[in-house]
């Protein structure tokens, strides 16, 4: 009992980190950045990070206790696959410029934000944040149907 409970947390850390440096090796390999690391920064983004990686790791634990591989294949596609497009979609609005007028400019303010740090500090943890909870919400109707029929 001991040993089965080690070996699925054993499972989870390795799964988990595995997706998180395959998401931090293509942020790196399409060349975002946060810009300067300062510590207001790091505080940030381990803020914005921490719900997505703690709900990561309640998904795959999920996934993983049903000892079905169809739960833990599923698990991996739907953790990476719309995070990378994401990533990608993310990567090509940092290339263009907005051209329409908004109310005010922030020309006027002499103010360039950064993109990068918009999107990699905000933007991304809160989609991701949604796609776990979806994820989860999945896994939990799927579990409950098939012990539902089960029981029938």
């Amino acid at each position: 009992m001991k040993g089965e409970l080690r070996s699925t947390r054993m499972k989870v850390l390795l799964q988990v980190t595995i997706v998180v440096f395959l998401h931090l090796i293509i942020i790196y390999l399409l060349g975002m950045k946060t810009g300067k690391l300062e510590v207001e920064v790091v505080k940030q983004m381990f803020i914005m990070y921490a719900a997505p990686i703690i709900l990561l790791n309640v998904s795959c634990k999920i996934a993983l206790k049903t000892e079905k591989l169809r739960y833990n294949i599923s698990w991996l596609v739907i953790s990476i696959v719309p995070s990378m497009r994401i990533l990608f979609y993310l990567k090509e609005l940092q290339g263009k410029e907005s051209s329409g007028s908004g109310v005010v400019g922030l020309s006027f303010f002499d103010i360039k934000p950064d993109f990068d740090q918009i999107s990699l500090i905000y933007f991304f943890p809160i989609i991701y944040l949604g796609i776990q909870l979806v994820l989860i919400f999945l896994l939990l109707i799927m579990i409950v149907t098939k012990e539902k029929s089960i029981a029938d």
